[in-house]
């Protein structure tokens, strides 16, 4: 008995982390101007699983159950705090490189998804550590494809929530006053507990095996998957718009040529060079030149945000942003240089 419990919870553990790596692969690829580091995405995933652990841990199930809106101001005020910590610890690591990785509302969804779909499989990890799952009777009363479906239901809705507080946060970037850099943030919060509350309320009866719930469940969550859909399109078209209006005049320093202007406003032709790249085996020039036009993307958001400030003393932290980007961006051409030559060439210093 106890083997099969232990089987049941790994199961489901391992499916919940999959699936959150799966989403967050799809996530990833939606953000098609400046990827976001790894390492940053995943101290984002992991901020939100400690959060999700705390809350489980301090605040029984069994009062927040019942309520179908203290369960959501509970679920959703954790993942807000997630990714506070998770933003100050960002902060931290700015500090030291020299420029920020949240620069608007893409990232915001990014990050904020991130941070849904840690608290999701933390929150599975310790209801799995603690058999709750197997006291009540979802493991064994369900067979591998309903445990699927609601996995993926599960960390889709953990998702989304996250992504509507991350573009509350997204949207206080490029805010010019001190009430929208703090309303933005709190209306993105409030957004995700409403969607939550309905969410679980449409879903309310909803069982493993039970079909008409999971169907309501998916129903409950085109709010929130249009408005999320919604924000990436807007932040893609004006993060199109701000590469073309700010990086058009660094083509005589040599920091965005026109050829390279050309490869920012294109997907396709990112693509192209990429694979190019990787047809050849030039792994380290692939790897350079992703993060190359991730940085330059970053120095047109940055730019836009110079121009938007009011405040004397923020600007002046923008502008010395910008400049340490367009001189990591020369120093990354340069190593991309180096790469292209032939491995003679290279190793005479040619």
């Amino acid at each position: 008995m106890l083997a099969q419990a232990t089987g049941g919870g790994a199961y489901s553990l391992s499916l919940a982390a999959i699936i959150a790596v799966i989403y967050l692969a799809l996530v990833r690829l939606m953000d098609l101007n400046e990827k976001e580091p790894l390492w940053a995405v995943g101290l984002m995933f992991l901020m939100g699983a400690v959060l999700a652990a705390i809350l489980s841990l301090l605040v029984s199930s069994t009062v927040l159950e019942p309520s179908t809106l203290w369960g959501a101001v509970a679920d959703e005020s954790a993942k807000f705090f997630a990714f506070v910590l998770g933003a100050a610890a960002l902060l931290a690591v700015a500090r030291s490189r020299g420029w920020s990785e949240i620069n608007g509302l893409m990232d915001g969804v990014v990050y904020g998804t991130a941070v849904g779909l840690g608290f999701a499989t933390g929150e599975t990890f310790v209801r799995e550590l603690s058999f709750g799952a197997l006291l009540s009777g979802e493991v064994f009363g369900a067979g591998p494809v309903a445990t699927l479906w609601t996995a993926a239901l599960t960390g889709l809705s953990d998702g989304l929530f996250g992504g509507v507080i991350g573009a509350g946060f997204g949207a206080a970037v490029g805010a010019r006053s001190v009430l929208q850099r703090i309303g933005y943030p709190i209306a993105g919060l409030i957004g995700a507990i409403l969607v939550h509350a309905l969410y679980t309320l449409l879903a309310e009866g909803n069982a493993l095996g039970g079909s008409a719930g999971l169907i309501r469940a998916w129903i409950a969550l085109i709010i929130p998957i249009l408005f999320v859909v919604g924000v990436v399109v807007v932040a893609l078209a004006r993060e199109r718009r701000t590469i073309q209006e700010e990086l058009s005049g660094e083509a005589q320093s040599g920091v965005v040529t026109d050829e390279d202007l050309a490869v920012l406003k294109s997907f396709s032709a990112r693509r192209s060079q990429y694979i190019k790249a990787l047809t050849k085996g030039d792994f380290d020039g692939w790897l350079t030149m992703r993060e190359l036009h991730s940085r330059q993307v970053q120095l047109a958001l940055v730019k836009r945000r110079v121009s938007q400030q009011s405040d004397p003393e923020g600007k002046a932290a923008s502008e010395a942003e910008v400049e340490r980007l367009r001189a990591s961006v020369l120093g990354m051409k340069r190593r991309l240089e180096s790469l292209e030559q032939p491995p003679g060439s290279r190793e005479a210093g040619v």
